[in-house]
């Protein structure tokens, strides 16, 4: 393979590696944070500031709702890459070579949900339903006529 070659299908494959890795630690970020808010939102509750609670129920669904959005946004831009390489490994042919890894690999290219890192995906709507219980019970306890406690 002349350097050229090799240099672009590198390029082109370090930069899919790169999304995939800022993706994954981007998610990691996120549960943990989500599940600390969790934790925290909780804790607010239990302590009878439902008012409070409410309102950090609401901000938590909401960020669990960016986060989901953001997700399949670049988990688009993953698959986009992993695109690339197998193009590049087409047009280059380097399936002679042994350099095409990618095209013989599906990668990410199946639907969201039916590959494991587009499950990922599922985890943040896990998220939104831990915060809209949290949210029901508070509306429920802020209810006169429903006596928590």
């Amino acid at each position: 393979m002349s350097e050229l070659k090799h240099e672009v299908y590198k390029q082109i494959f370090e930069t899919w590696r790169y999304e995939v890795d800022s993706y994954w630690v981007r998610n990691n970020y996120f549960a943990a944070f989500e599940t600390a808010a969790l934790a925290g939102c909780w804790y607010v509750v239990e302590h009878h500031h439902m008012w409070v609670g409410l309102a950090f129920a609401l901000l938590g669904l909401a960020s669990a709702l960016i986060w989901r959005i953001t997700s399949e946004g670049v988990h688009n831009y993953v698959a986009y890459w992993w695109k690339s390489v197998q193009d590049i490994e087409n047009k280059l042919s380097l399936e002679c070579e042994g350099f095409d890894y990618a095209t013989r690999h599906t990668g990410s290219g199946r639907p969201l949900g039916q590959h494991p890192s587009g499950m990922i995906l599922f985890i943040p709507v896990l998220f939104m339903s831990a915060w809209i219980v949290i949210a029901v019970f508070a509306v429920k306890c802020l209810c006169p006529c429903n006596g928590c406690y």
